[in-house]
């Protein structure tokens, strides 16, 4: 995989990097899925035609865009934080002392799917401001985007559960199973909430 960013590469060069390299994995894939998902949310805001200008969409529109890249940089970090880790595996199983260096590359680890998480609630609750001012034309893409950010945060915190199990500290393993727990919960009500009513 080159050094840029995944934004920059196409999709057929990222899905085939996915399918024949150990990197991106799910965390990558993950933040990419909602950030694709903040991209239809978008499309609803920009082609919802006012007459005038309309400041809220407009300032919906600008806090969506950083959303979208702070999602597409969680992928960059995803990859850098997991090659940081084998680094910092191999170099303390050639010298017993470098320690600390693998414990920071743990703790980064099992901090950057928490963080994508907590992105792509961030993202959810956008949705929730953003549905109302989109037409109801585009409101199948708006929710579509939705549930890609929902599968985007569920498939994120696979990545917690598998760290999870490599924490030998209980304290810390408790209140990362605590969080990830609550991450989940919060997503599960705002999608339900986004869902296109029963006809």
């Amino acid at each position: 995989m080159s050094k840029a960013s995944i934004a920059q590469m196409t999709l057929g060069a990222f899905r085939d990097d996915i399918e024949s390299r150990a990197m991106p994995g799910c965390g990558a894939v993950a933040a990419n899925a909602a950030a694709n998902g903040l991209a239809l949310i978008l499309k609803g805001l920009r082609l919802t035609k006012s007459k005038g200008e309309d400041k809220r969409r407009a300032r919906l529109i600008e806090q969506g865009k950083r959303l979208e890249e702070r999602l597409g940089g969680y992928a960059d970090e995803d990859i850098a934080a997991f090659k940081a880790y084998l680094a910092a595996k191999k170099n303390a199983d050639q010298d017993a002392s470098d320690d600390e260096a693998l414990e920071r590359a743990v703790e980064r680890i099992n901090q950057v799917p928490l963080a994508t998480a907590r992105g792509c609630i961030d993202a959810l609750r956008h949705a929730e401001q953003a549905i109302d001012q989109i037409k109801p034309a585009l409101h199948s893409d708006a929710r579509a985007g939705a549930q890609l950010i929902h599968a985007g945060l569920s498939m994120v915190l696979i990545n917690v559960d598998a760290n999870l199990d490599g924490l030998d500290d209980e304290t810390e393993r408790r209140e990362l199973a605590d969080e990830r727990a609550s991450l989940q919960a919060e997503a599960d009500r705002m999608r339900a909430r986004l869902a296109p009513a029963p006809s």
